[in-house]
C-alpha cells in the first residue's frame, strides 16, 4: 500500500512533467504565431510587428488579416458550439465539470489563435495558452484515473505553466492559477502548481531566455498625492473594461442584422481591421511595440487617445466576430494607453491652472504601468495576479503603491454591476454561474446510491386514505410508495400531503389520489445536486429511487421497480460530509 508521502512525491513528478509538456506546447504556440506572422509580413519579431506592417503595401495589409480571418472562420465550423474556448471554459471545467475538458477544443483554440494573432487580430495569446495547458492536464488526469481533487490541481499546474512561459511571470502564474482557475489557496495545491511553473520557466529560459518583456528602469513615485490620480485611473480602467464588455454583443448583433454567416465574420472583421491598420499598424496583434512605446514615453497625447479608442473598438470587433485570442494582452495595451493619456491630461491641467507643477508628476511610464494594472485587474477579475504580473512584465517595483491602488480600485468598481470580470460575463451568457461552483462540482460526483433508505411504506393502488394513514402511524413511516403487483412504481406521497388530501376528499377515497406520479423518481446513480433540485421543484422532503441501468445511470423505461427512497435530511447530511471532507483534504487535516 502506497504511503501518503510517496503519493505526494509521485504527484510532484507528474506536476513537473505537466510543466515541461505545457511549457513546450506554449512555446509551440508562440512559434506558430511568429511563423504565420512571417508568412504574412516577413517578420519574426513581435516587438517589430508594426514596423513590418508599415513597410508592407496597403493591399497586403488588408489581405493578410482578411484571409487569416477566413481560415479562422472555417476552423470554427469543426468546433463544439461553433466557438473557440478560452480561460472562461477552464474556469467552468474546474468549478462544474469535475476538472474535465476536451483536448480537441484546446488544440483547435491554439491553432486558431496562432493564425489569428499571426495575421494581426488585436488580441492576446494567454487565453489559448491557458486553455491548451489545461486541456493537456485534463486529458492526462483522465487517462491516469485521477480523482477530482488531483485533476483540479493538475489543471492549475497546466494553467500556471502556460502563463509562466507566455509572459515570463512565474510568481504571477502561480497566483493566477490559484486565484482564477483552482479557486482556493492551500499547500496541497500550491506546491505542485509552483513545481509546474518552475519547470515551465526552465523550459522557457533554455529556449528563449528570461528577459523581461518590457524592460524599463525603476521609476519611484514623486509624491504620495499621486495616489489620488492612480485611484482615478482605477475607475477609468474599470469603465474601459465595462465598455469592452458592452461592445462585444453589439458587434455580434451587427453581423446578425446583416445575416453574415458565422464562418465568414472573422474575414469581415479582418478586412475592417486591415483597412484601419494601413494608417495605424500599432493596433495589430498583441501590440508589444506600442505598449513599450507608451511605457517609455514615446507617444504623444493625440496618438495615445487615437490608439486607445481604435484598439478598444478593434478588440471588440475581433472578439465579437469569432477571432481566437485572449483579453490580457489587450488589457495591457489599453491600460498603457490610458495611463499615458492620463499623465498628459494632468500635465496639461497643471499648465493651464498653475496648481500643479510638472515636477510634481512622475513620468509617463509610471502612469502607463499603473494603467496596465487597472485595466487588467478589471478585465481579469484577479487583482492579486494582476499586481504581480505587471511587476514581472516590467521589473519596475518602484511603483508598487500606484499599481496596488489602481488594481484594487478597478476590481472594486467592477463589482458594481452584473459581472465582476470579462470571464464571468462570458460564462453568464451561457447561463453558467460558478460562484458556488467548486462545492457543486464535488457534489455532482457523489451519487445517491449510498443514501437509499428502506424507511417507507409500500402500498397498492387500491388502498384508501384511512388505511394508509393507519399503517403509516403504526409503522412510523412518513413516506408511502404505491406499486403494482410487480413492484413497479405508480406514485408516492408524504404523510403531511396525505393528511391534507384526507381533509378535502375523505378517509375512504383512494390514497393514490394524493400521490405524485411515477415520473417523480431518481436512479441510484443520480447525484446529490440533482436530487436536491428535484425535491425543491416539487416541494417535498423525499424522492423514490427506482432500478436503473447501472452501466449508464440512465433510467430505461417509465415503469421501473422501486428500490427505496432518499430523504432530504440524508441528502443534506451527505452534502455537509462531502464539503467537510474536501476542506479537510485541502488544508491537510487528517
Amino acid at each position: 500500500m502506497a504511503s501518503p508521502l510517496g503519493d505526494r512525491l509521485v504527484f510532484f513528478l507528474l506536476a513537473a512533467a505537466i510543466g515541461a509538456i505545457v511549457g513546450i506546447a506554449t512555446l509551440g504556440l508562440v512559434e506558430l504565431i511568429l511563423w504565420v506572422q512571417f508568412i504574412g509580413f516577413q517578420e519574426r519579431s513581435e516587438a517589430h510587428y508594426a514596423d513590418a506592417v508599415a513597410r508592407a503595401p496597403a493591399l497586403q495589409v488588408v489581405l493578410v488579416p482578411t484571409l487569416g480571418g477566413l481560415l479562422v472562420g472555417l476552423l470554427l465550423q469543426f468546433l463544439p458550439d461553433k466557438r473557440y474556448h478560452g480561460i472562461a471554459d477552464v474556469m467552468e471545467a474546474c468549478a462544474l465539470n469535475g476538472a474535465r475538458m476536451q483536448a480537441r477544443s484546446g488544440v483547435a483554440a491554439a491553432l486558431a489563435a496562432g493564425v489569428s494573432l499571426g495575421v494581426g487580430a488585436p488580441l492576446g495569446r494567454e487565453g489559448p495558452a491557458v486553455h491548451i495547458g489545461a486541456s493537456i492536464s485534463a486529458w492526462l488526469g483522465e487517462r491516469l484515473g485521477l480523482d477530482h481533487r488531483q485533476s483540479l490541481a493538475l489543471l492549475g499546474c497546466g494553467a500556471a505553466a502556460a502563463v509562466a512561459v507566455s509572459f515570463n511571470a512565474p510568481v504571477a502564474a502561480v497566483i493566477f492559477a490559484l486565484e482564477v482557475i483552482v479557486g482556493y489557496y492551500t499547500l496541497r495545491v500550491f506546491a505542485p502548481v509552483v513545481i509546474a511553473a518552475m519547470i515551465a520557466m526552465v523550459v522557457r529560459e533554455y529556449y528563449i531566455g528570461s528577459d523581461a518583456i518590457f524592460p524599463i528602469p525603476d521609476q519611484p513615485l514623486t509624491s504620495v498625492w499621486e495616489l489620488l490620480g492612480f485611484a482615478v485611473i482605477g475607475v477609468l480602467g474599470a469603465g474601459l473594461a465595462k465598455i469592452l464588455i458592452a461592445l462585444v454583443p453589439l458587434i455580434e448583433a451587427f453581423w446578425a442584422r446583416l445575416s453574415v454567416p458565422r464562418w465568414l465574420r472573422p474575414a469581415g472583421a479582418g478586412l475592417l481591421i486591415g483597412i484601419v491598420a494601413i494608417e495605424l499598424p500599432l493596433i495589430l496583434s498583441v501590440g508589444f511595440d506600442a505598449t513599450f512605446a507608451a511605457l517609455t514615453g514615446q507617444l504623444g497625447a493625440g496618438l495615445l487617445a487615437v490608439l486607445l479608442v481604435t484598439k478598444l473598438v478593434a478588440v471588440a470587433l475581433a472578439l465579437g466576430s469569432g477571432f481566437a485570442g485572449g483579453v490580457f494582452g489587450p488589457a495591457i495595451y489599453l491600460g498603457a494607453m490610458l495611463g499615458g493619456l492620463t499623465w498628459h491630461v494632468l500635465i496639461w491641467m497643471g499648465a493651464e491652472s498653475g496648481w500643479l507643477l510638472p515636477e510634481a508628476v512622475t513620468s509617463q511610464g509610471v502612469y502607463a504601468v499603473v494603467g496596465m494594472a487597472a485595466v487588467s485587474s478589471a478585465l481579469l477579475g484577479a487583482p492579486i495576479s494582476t499586481i504581480l504580473i505587471v511587476f514581472e512584465l516590467t521589473r519596475d517595483y518602484g511603483v508598487t503603491l500606484g499599481v496596488m491602488t489602481a488594481a484594487a480600485v478597478a476590481s472594486t468598481v467592477m463589482q458594481f454591476g452584473a459581472h465582476g470580470s470579462f470571464f464571468r460575463w462570458q460564462l453568464s451568457r451561457r447561463n453558467v454561474d460558478i460562484r458556488h461552483g467548486r462545492d457543486i462540482s464535488l457534489l455532482t460526483l457523489e451519487p445517491c446510491e449510498g443514501l437509499i433508505s428502506p424507511q417507507f411504506l409500500i402500498a397498492g393502488a387500491e388502498a384508501t386514505v384511512g388505511e394508509i394513514e393507519a399503517r403509516m402511524g403504526s409503522e412510523r413511516h412518513r413516506v408511502a410508495v404505491f406499486v403494482d403487483e410487480q413492484g413497479i412504481l405508480l406514485g408516492s406521497t408524504s404523510l403531511s400531503d396525505l393528511i391534507v388530501y384526507a381533509i378535502e376528499h375523505g378517509m375512504d377515497s383512494p390514497a393514490i389520489g394524493a400521490a405524485i406520479d411515477a415520473s417523480y423518481s431518481i436512479s441510484p446513480s443520480t447525484n446529490i445536486v440533482s436530487a436536491i433540485q428535484l425535491m425543491a421543484q416539487h416541494q417535498v422532503e423525499f424522492v423514490p429511487v427506482v432500478a436503473s441501468d447501472r452501466r449508464t445511470g440512465i433510467r430505461a423505461t417509465s415503469r421501473e421497480r422501486v428500490v427505496g427512497v432518499v430523504l432530504k435530511t440524508d441528502l443534506l447530511s451527505a452534502h455537509y460530509d462531502v464539503i467537510k471532507r474536501a476542506r479537510e483534504h485541502e488544508f491537510g487535516i487528517t
